[in-house]
């Protein structure tokens, strides 16, 4: 059985813009647990690196979760760099609102993660 963000072209297309900002390539599994897992622990990454990544991957299913209810029950829909933009979003706020450590403005998020991140590349 597929699960709904696996089968869905949206979901493909913001996962490959989100890698593609964060600056890496990336093979998803088709089960959600090995894709959260994954995705947080990628091996060249620090440790520390793997709560935002969290973070990301959570404002990731949230927002393409949200797009489909309004797809579907509102008949709106976003393109996928609108979707990619409310991650970067919501993703800034969480960190903002939970993490008094991070010092970063949203351009700064927004242009550089990795550096946000402290992970120098």
């Amino acid at each position: 059985m597929v699960h709904l963000f696996f089968g869905c072209n949206i979901y493909g297309s913001v996962c490959v813009l989100i890698h593609q900002w964060l600056g890496f390539s990336f093979i998803a599994p088709e089960i959600v647990s090995e894709h959260l897992f994954q995705f947080r622990h990628m091996a060249w990454l620090p440790c520390f690196s793997h709560s935002f990544l969290k973070i990301i991957w959570l404002a990731c299913v949230w927002v393409i979760w949200k797009a489909r209810n309004n797809r579907v029950f509102n008949q709106k829909a976003l393109d996928s760099a609108q979707l990619v933009d409310n991650v970067k979003l919501m993703s800034f706020s969480w960190l903002k609102a939970n993490m008094h450590s991070f010092a970063f403005n949203y351009h700064d998020w927004w242009r550089h993660p990795l550096h946000c991140m402290s992970v120098m590349v």
